[in-house]
């Protein structure tokens, strides 16, 4: 199984107590900042194409060991269009935190969102000559956060693998490129002693 990776996003208060947002936009490209570095990812239309959302959560700031303020098929609806992932929650009324984030939203002093997800393998591509990652396929959406600060993404193990193994394969290519060229150099020189 994949590593669970974050992205961010915004959200917005619709009416009373609902939030509305859009977790995922298609086809935007995002800098992911890594402790290794950061490259470019776009997750590409039909990637939550068969997706499991299926009993998704809506939290704050990721802490999971809440009550969560949503969940989907019950509270919280999820519908993949051609923009992206559209979410609308309901929040309870009678729940202190729900009333925290919804004034917070409202106010502005939240707008942040962000998602947790699985890429399952062969679900993303990395292109090391572009330092992007493209995600053609999401397996599963854990949850939708709301978030102070979802500017910053958790690491992405699987990110960092891929981009590490088209990095290797890019050194080994200029590696091989130069030796020839040195050879060339070594053969050239000889011929020239020759004459």
């Amino acid at each position: 199984m994949k590593s669970k990776e974050t992205r961010s996003a915004t959200v917005a208060a619709a009416e009373d107590m609902v939030l509305e947002g859009w977790p995922v936009v298609f086809e935007s490209p995002t800098t992911i900042h890594t402790p290794t570095g950061d490259y470019t990812e776009i997750i590409h239309r039909g990637a939550l194409d068969g997706c499991d959302m299926h009993d998704s959560t809506l939290i704050y700031n990721h802490d999971d060991s809440r009550i969560p303020l949503a969940r989907s098929n019950r509270t919280m609806r999820l519908e993949v269009t051609d923009r992206g992932l559209h979410m609308v929650a309901s929040l309870a009324e009678d729940s202190q935190q729900a009333r925290e984030v919804y004034a917070s939203v409202r106010r502005g002093d939240l707008s942040g969102m962000s998602f947790a997800f699985v890429v399952p393998d062969g679900g993303s591509r990395y292109d090391g000559a572009t330092n992007v990652r493209h995600i053609d396929r999401i397996a599963k959406v854990y949850e939708c956060s709301i978030c102070p600060f979802p500017a910053y993404p958790t690491a992405s193990v699987e990110a960092r693998d891929e981009m590490a193994a088209a990095r290797d394969v890019a050194r080994a290519s200029v590696r091989a490129r130069a030796q020839r060229i040195v050879a060339l150099c070594r053969a050239t020189r000889i011929i020239k002693e020759m004459i």
